[in-house]
């Protein structure tokens, strides 16, 4: 009897987490975005990014709409931690690497390109010559899932 109540009692635990993970979002990151061109909102595909490393922070959000492409390119969002509004970008896959690249002005070019295995590594291309190669200036630990998120919250409480 003792060993049900026990069982009872873990199995509460685990779906509370659950429900607490999978309710909450990214932050303030919303589950639909406004598209620029078609200003409608849309579902969306997107990373959750993390400080690498174990039990990182919550750094930022990026993604993209499925359904808005043009030019092999879809249109994208970058959502970073406590700002205000989405930063635009342009998504494109190449092989099994999601690059996503925006120029804020003339002079500024960046990247964020997202493995397969969710490392993901931020590129300062601004200034760089045409073919130029530049080294990450950062690096993070993306998901796409919120099952790799409760995976995380699991392992932080066992």
């Amino acid at each position: 009897m003792e060993y049900n109540l026990k069982m009872k009692l873990i199995k509460t635990i685990i779906i509370l987490s659950l429900v607490a993970i999978l309710t909450s979002c990214s932050e303030s990151v919303p589950e639909k975005v406004t598209s620029n061109v078609t200003s409608e909102s849309y579902d969306w595909k997107k990373w959750d990014c993390y400080e690498f490393g174990y039990g990182g922070k919550y750094l930022l959000t990026v993604g993209y709409i499925p359904e808005l492409k043009t030019d092999n390119f879809y249109e994208g969002k970058l959502f970073m931690k406590d700002a205000t509004s989405p930063i635009d970008t342009f998504y494109s896959l190449r092989g099994v690497q999601h690059y996503f690249n925006w120029l804020p002005s003339d002079n500024e070019s960046y990247q964020i390109v997202i493995d397969s295995d969710g490392t993901g590594r931020f590129y300062d291309f601004s200034g760089a010559e045409a073919g130029e190669e530049r080294l990450s200036k950062e690096t993070y630990e993306c998901t796409s899932s919120d099952l790799e998120k409760f995976d995380k919250f699991m392992a932080s409480i066992w």
